[in-house]
Order: structure tokens, then sequence, then C-alpha cells
């Protein structure tokens, strides 16, 4: 009987495990298809979330899982690599045959993960029980069936599975990993912001670009694929090259495009932010990584646009220059200093300050340009929203960690 309560939905999941729609869609489409007494399918092409193509593509591998061919992970994978490259599903499921060596998992009833999460009181022994269950038979990660189910936001599974890597690599400890998740989960911030204002770790400025940030910058990687990702990682310990590749995330050349853009991040060849914008022209218009980097705009070479805080507040409507003129020197390049002065004179006020400060941080870092943190900074301003939704208004993924670096 349990078992049966903890089956789930092949093809509403393959739907949302592959992209194809959101689960905020899939409920909108599960309505539709009941008033108008339509398949699921239907419903999704009726509201145009998704072609009749992708669906077809999709069936196809929830035949594959219903007749015990596949698993609902690989398939969810096949259909993943077979939209990217445009090609037949058996095809994408041979790839992933060749790249990938399945770790042996042993499912248990709690986990690092699921720890934490109960210890925060984000999830009860119940729904863990259920999910766990759930990952026995289709193959996929117990956390991405707790956020499939809705029994964690997508939110609070980013911020438990970076505390727990940060916690993996010593940064913090497990405590405080539970105590940042706590404040995470009372505040909805990130869980570097509740670290940095718990004063317990501060990433250190001048990090190169994570292969896995890369990839998400590039517009490449969905947040629900870099969670698991991240969750398969902790896990499995495998290098997320690696993960990106079994997943049916990324080819093989796109991995080493990803990876030569990495290192001329490292070296100080390209911003991070022009690092993603290449790995991105490598996909879409299919040439080389060479090719990609000399055709940006403006060339990697060439003077890059810099702004000064105090640039940034007046560029982005935050101060007037007149209101800044005898307070700040506009070539100041410390962001504290810029901050304390602003502030004291009562030019912003401190929730702005903290937006502009994160930003510049992003800038300062590479993974803004100088026109993005101003756009993403006027955002804030105008709409009255926060950086994390500006950001993603704007189709921008930066990380988190490299928002809390003020120097």
């Amino acid at each position: 009987m349990l078992r049966k309560e903890a089956a789930v939905d092949p093809l509403a999941t393959l739907m949302v495990g592959t992209g194809v729609v959101s689960p905020q869609q899939l409920e909108e489409a599960k309505k539709s298809a009941k008033s108008l007494n339509v398949p699921l399918a239907k419903a999704v092409v009726m509201l145009k979330m998704a072609s009749e193509q992708t669906l077809s593509l999709v069936h196809q591998a929830n035949d594959l899982v219903q007749d015990g061919t596949v698993s609902v992970d690989l398939a969810i994978r096949a259909v993943r690599l077979a939209r990217q490259q445009n090609m037949a599903l058996a095809d994408a499921i041979g790839v992933l045959g060749n790249v990938h060596k399945k770790t042996a998992r042993v499912a248990t009833v709690t986990t690092p993960l699921t720890d934490l999460l109960i210890s925060c009181q984000m999830v009860s022994m119940e729904q863990v029980g259920r999910a766990v269950m759930q990952a026995q038979d289709t193959g996929m990660q117990t956390g991405r069936i707790l956020v499939l189910n809705r029994d964690v936001s997508s939110w609070m599974m980013q911020a438990a599975l970076h505390g727990l890597l940060l916690a993996r690599d010593n940064k913090i400890t497990a405590d405080q990993a539970q105590d940042a998740l706590m404040a995470v989960g009372h505040r909805r911030i990130s869980i570097e912001q509740a670290l940095f204002e718990l004063g317990l770790y501060v990433e250190k400025s001048a990090q190169t670009v994570k292969i896995g940030e890369l990839v998400a910058m590039a517009g490449l990687l969905s947040e629900s694929d870099l969670l698991e990702c991240l969750e398969i990682e902790l896990n499995k310990e495998k290098q997320f090259g690696q993960i990106l590749l079994e997943q049916g995330l990324v080819t093989h050349d796109l991995l080493e495009s990803a990876i030569v853009l990495q290192d001329m991040v490292a070296n100080g060849t390209l911003r991070a932010f022009q690092a993603a914008e290449a790995l991105k022209n490598v996909c879409e218009k299919q040439v080389s990584v060479y090719q990609a980097v000399a055709e940006l705009d403006p060339p990697p070479m060439a003077p890059q646009k810099t702004i000064s805080p105090c640039q940034l507040l007046i560029q982005s409507g935050l101060a007037s220059a007149q209101s800044l003129k005898g307070v700040v020197d506009d070539s100041e390049t410390s962001s504290i200093k810029v901050g304390k002065k602003v502030l004291a004179a009562g030019i912003i006020n401190e929730s702005f300050l903290y937006l502009a400060l994160r930003t510049h941080s992003l800038y300062r870092q590479g993974f803004l340009s100088a026109d993005q943190a101003v756009k993403a900074l006027a955002a804030c301003k105008t709409q009255n929203i926060s950086l994390d939704e500006a950001l993603s208004k704007l189709g921008w993924f930066v990380p988190a960690r490299m928002q809390w670096i003020w120097t």
C-alpha cells in the first residue's frame, strides 16, 4: 500500500525533469486538461508551453519507462541531450550509455541532506520516507524528488546543498550550516548572505568561475538541473563536468569549450560574463571556442567599460550627481568607503546600500558587466524588488557567493 502511495506519474515527472515545463506550468496544464477533458500533453501544447515535436520526444521516453526499458532518470537525461543536440532519443540513450558509469547507491532513510532539512524542520520524516521510495522507483535524487513534490522549495534546496558543500570542504561546520539554513528559512535569503551576516564565512575575492556556474551563466543549465547536479556531486563525489555529461546536459565538445573558457577567466584573459557569452555562442552558433572568443563585442583585449561605486549609484538612479557632490569623490574605488559616506549623509537607506554593494561586488568580480550592473540595480530601484528578483527577471544567473565580497 505504501509503495503505491509513493508512486509518481512518469509523464509529468519527465515533463518537469527535462525542463519542458516548470512545476507551476504543470499544475496549470493539469487544471486545463481536467476542465477540457483532454490528455495532459494536449493541454501543454494548447497552452503553448511546448511544441508537439518536444512532447513527442517526451512520449517516446515515457513509453520506454512504462515498458521497463529505461529508468525515469535515464529517460530524463536522454530527452535533455536529444533536445540540445537535435538527435534521436535512441541515439541519446546510446551516447549516455557510453559516458555514464553508474555509481552504486544504496537508498537509505536519511542522508546528510535530508538530515539537515529535518533538523531545521523544513521537512518531516514522512515526506523524506516518501521521497526515498520514489527515488528508488525512478533512479532520481531524493532532493530532486522533494522539490518536485513541493515538500521543499528550490530556494531552500539550493541553500541546503550549498551549505553542505561548504561543510564538506571544511569552510564551515555542520552546526554553522544548520544555523545559516534556519536564517534562510525565516527570511528567504541566500545561505551565503546568512553566513555573511552571522560572521561565519565570506568567500575570498578573485575566485575563478566554476564549471557549473559558467554553464548556468551561459543559459545552458536551469536552476533545477543545477540543483540536481549539486546533489549528485555531494552524494557521489564526482567531478562536476562528468556529472554534466552523465546527466545529458552537455556534450564532450561543449564541456571542453567550457574548460578552456574557465582557464581564460582564471588567467585574466576574460571576465566571467564574457566567458559565459562565448560559451553561449559556441552552443548556439556551433562555432569553435576560439572563434566565439574572437567574436565577442567588445573584443576581449579591448579596454572594458568600468564603473566606480559612485557612478553605479548615479547611473542606476539611486543617487544624483548633485547629491553626491562634496560627499564622496567620484574616483573612489572602495565600495565600503563610498557606502559609509552616502549612508551617513542620508542619501540612500541601508537596504539600497546593501543592494548597491552586492551589485558592485558582482561587477568587481567579473560576473556582471558595467552595463549589466547598472541595469540590475536600476530594476531594484524602479520595481522595488530584491537583487535576486531583478536578476531572475533579467534572465541572468550569477553565483550568490560572489555578492558578499565588499572591498
